[in-house]
């Protein structure tokens, strides 16, 4: 099957092969190879210290590549919803709601299905809070270098890193994420010397359509849509806002800051207002969705209130789901994280976050 996986099979084999994976003749060529039948090639957008994480996929002929790639992320999602079931306190007992929570949430199958990275985000981030619960701050530092891949995507959590370490002064993490993040970017150098000059040629190229130019579905990109010019400096006016918002948040909550308990949210508003992001992107929400689980499984929430909660999350999912199902535009979307925000809202404030700290 040929989905959006082609683009990273691809640029994995040209850089082993010496080639250049950020060009789109080369790409074109390859992709060709094993069935591509666009004009234009997929081209892999992410930046280079992402190449070392999918190198291995280059050793590999694309369908067994392919079907690793796919029950890796498979293992990420759903192996990662029950370690955030535990880690967020959830009863072992009740730990089927989590996987029942994972399995109507839409952009899991997306991602799963397009072949998209954004599991190896989901990754990097359930490694993060894995080691932060256990204060193991080196590696949940170098847990982050996978959040890296998209880093526009969480931006917000990059603000409340930087606020956290230096007021915490956990030095030990900020290291851990350094020598990471160096190795990761230093890696590609070893097998094409120039990827970061080519990098740059691919982002300034009018070749192919620039990602700045593609109607995603966020809330920058339908204010664009709305006033005339979706490529304009209004569509990084949501996260001006979101960015204005942790620092009024922060200023709040600083001296109680529970990073572990307050990153799902910070997650949630940084999705819902990031000027670049597509629905399998969503993903990346999962503690958000565990963490909403866990609540819901142990708070003496009144009846009535449980069940217009899970029937609007169903319903936001249905919506989604078969949107899709009939091709439905994605752009048409932007309002699907800001409505899971609203609803984490709700449920956060019914249950009282006070009191939920592990």
């Amino acid at each position: 099957m040929i989905n959006d996986f082609v683009e990273y099979w691809a640029a994995a084999k040209l850089l082993l092969a010496g080639g250049n994976p950020y060009s789109p003749t080369e790409l074109l060529l390859i992709e060709r190879s094993i069935g591509w039948s666009q004009p234009e090639p997929l081209v892999m957008w992410n930046p280079p210290w992402t190449l070392p994480l999918i190198m291995p996929l280059g050793v590999l002929g694309y369908d067994t590549a392919q079907l690793t790639w796919f029950l890796l992320h498979s293992s990420v999602i759903f192996v990662g919803a029950q370690i955030l079931w535990q880690s967020y306190a959830g009863d072992p007992k009740n730990a089927r709601y989590s996987l029942l929570a994972v399995l109507v949430f839409p952009p899991i199958y997306f991602a799963l299905l397009l072949g998209q990275i954004g599991p190896l985000i989901l990754l990097g981030i359930i490694g993060f809070l894995f080691f932060v619960q256990k204060k193991a701050w080196l590696f949940a530092g170098a847990s982050l270098s996978l959040v890296s891949i998209k880093p526009h995507v969480s931006y917000l959590l990059w603000i409340a890193l930087i606020f956290w370490v230096i007021r915490e002064k956990l030095w030990r993490l900020a290291l851990g994420a350094a020598v990471a993040g160096l190795l990761l970017v230093l890696m590609p150098l070893g097998w094409n010397s120039a990827i970061y000059t080519e990098y740059v040629e691919l982002l300034s190229s009018h070749a192919v359509v620039q990602p700045i130019e593609w109607a995603t579905p966020t809330l920058g990109t339908a204010l664009g849509v709305l006033l005339g010019n979706p490529s304009g400096v209004i569509r990084w006016l949501p996260s001006v806002l979101g960015a204005l918002w942790f620092v009024w948040y922060w200023s709040h909550h600083r001296a109680g800051w529970n990073c572990f308990v307050e990153t799902p949210l910070v997650l949630l508003v940084s999705v819902a207002t990031a000027s670049f992001a597509w629905t399998f992107d969503h993903v990346v929400l999962l503690p958000a969705v565990v963490q909403c689980a866990v609540w819901m499984a142990k708070e003496s929430i009144i009846k009535r209130q449980r069940y217009l909660i899970i029937g609007l999350y169903l319903a936001f999912a249905a919506v989604l789901v078969l949107g899709k199902a009939i091709a439905v535009n994605d752009f048409w979307y932007f309002y699907f994280a800001p409505m899971l925000l609203l609803l984490y809202l709700h449920v956060r404030r019914q249950v009282g976050v006070a009191g939920k700290c592990p």
